[in-house]
């Protein structure tokens, strides 16, 4: 009898178990799909983002995302094999070292900042850095966030730029003014000592040397004004062309040495402009374009319609829409980027005191920007410069 009754009761223990495994392993499955999907949604969100995340440890990548990968084709050719100081700007390299070294001991440093990063190409783009110690099989490392934010510094870089510029044009604007009311006041006694003065008096060579510095001061505030005026004298439709024509000619007869080559476009689209001051912008730009050829050399001058879209870095400054474009480019030697940023400042120049005024420049900047236009340079050292300018085309 005790037999039976614990045979039975083995036969119904074993259902039991054999649902609780079943059961058991429908949770495990149940786990094991939960954590595939929760693998599956990180996966999509770490190789879809657009920020390059990797992690680094001793001093190498030991993953990336798409993202990362992609950046690394610009700074590498094996990044197992590049540790990734090469790849910072030297002017932040040992301050992010020193950040990075912190960081991997556990102490409280700042999580983001910008930084720049460096290609194998030389090239040198802004980049956002957040970085966190983390554990990487085992072992300490680094979970490091970057975000391309180059566009975002070239805005802020014009914004600042542009401000300067703008305290230096008021600045420059009322130091012309209080010249020219000093030069008035010296011409007027000029003029009454000629009436005390003999004919024949020795003292009149003076005077006349006295008036041609006069003359000479009146010019150079002329320019100053040109870079700080708040208006224009005499707004009519020009065509940009018929002024870079006009111009090329009245300084090919005194430049033998240096080639000057047109690309105009026929058909291009009338402004509205101050006929006299655009020609000063025309001259100005080619004279500084002279100057910065040693000895044998090429000025291409082009003028063509272009359409300015949204989204352009160096042209946010300038409404929309359709626009005149003149470039003059030259084989001179060229600027750094040091001086090609204050390439608009007046009186800044780089030939030595007394060789030049440094206005030529600074007074086409006000004029372009007082017609709602904009003057753009480019240059690189031996390579020569590219001047660019924006006006605003009008309807025919």
């Amino acid at each position: 009898m005790d037999e039976k009754q614990d045979t039975g009761s083995e036969r119904t223990a074993a259902p039991r178990q054999t649902d609780t495994l079943v059961h058991h392993q429908a949770q495990v499955d149940q786990l094991k799909h939960a954590l595939r999907e929760a693998e599956d949604k990180y996966r999509k969100l770490v190789e879809n983002a657009n920020d390059a995340i990797f992690v680094l440890q001793d001093d190498h990548i030991r993953f990336a995302n798409p993202k990362a990968l992609a950046l690394g084709d610009m700074l590498a050719e094996d990044l197992d094999k590049v540790p990734f100081t090469a790849y910072l700007h030297p002017e932040e390299r040992d301050l992010v070292v020193q950040r990075h070294t912190k960081r991997l001991k556990g102490e409280k440093i700042l999580n983001m900042y910008p930084l720049r990063i460096v290609t194998r190409k030389g090239d040198v783009f802004w980049g956002e850095v957040n970085a966190v110690r983390i554990e990487w099989e085992g072992r300490p490392a680094t979970l490091n966030i970057i975000r391309d934010i180059t566009s975002q510094k070239i805005i802020e870089q014009h914004y600042f730029h542009n401000e300067s510029l703008a305290t230096l044009r008021t600045l420059s604007g009322g130091m012309a003014h209080s010249i020219n009311n000093l030069l008035m006041g010296i011409q007027g006694r000029v003029s009454l000592l000629y009436r005390c003065m003999p004919p024949n008096e020795d003292s009149l060579e003076h005077l006349k040397g006295i008036e041609a510095c006069v003359a000479d001061a009146a010019r150079l505030t002329k320019q100053m004004l040109g870079f700080a005026q708040s208006g224009k004298y005499n707004v009519t439709r020009v065509a940009m062309n018929t002024v870079i024509e006009e111009v090329v000619r009245a300084i090919a007869r005194d430049q033998r040495r240096i080639q000057v080559t047109q690309g105009l476009q026929t058909d291009l689209w009338m402004i509205e402009a101050d006929r006299l001051q655009l020609e000063q912008v025309v001259m100005n730009i080619l004279l500084n374009a002279q100057e910065a050829i040693p000895g044998e050399g090429r000025i291409t001058i082009k003028s063509e319609n272009f359409e300015l879209t949204e989204g352009r870095d160096h042209c946010r400054a300038m409404r929309t829409g359709r626009c005149v474009k003149m470039t003059v480019r030259d084989t001179g030697m060229g600027m750094d980027e040091g001086v090609r940023r204050r390439a608009f400042e007046p009186f800044f120049t780089t030939k030595g005191i007394g060789k030049h005024r440094g206005l030529g420049l600074s007074s086409a900047y006000g004029i372009i920007a007082n017609h709602d236009g904009l003057i753009d340079v480019d240059s690189n050292p031996d390579k020569g410069t590219i001047v660019s300018i924006y006006l605003p085309a009008v309807d025919a």
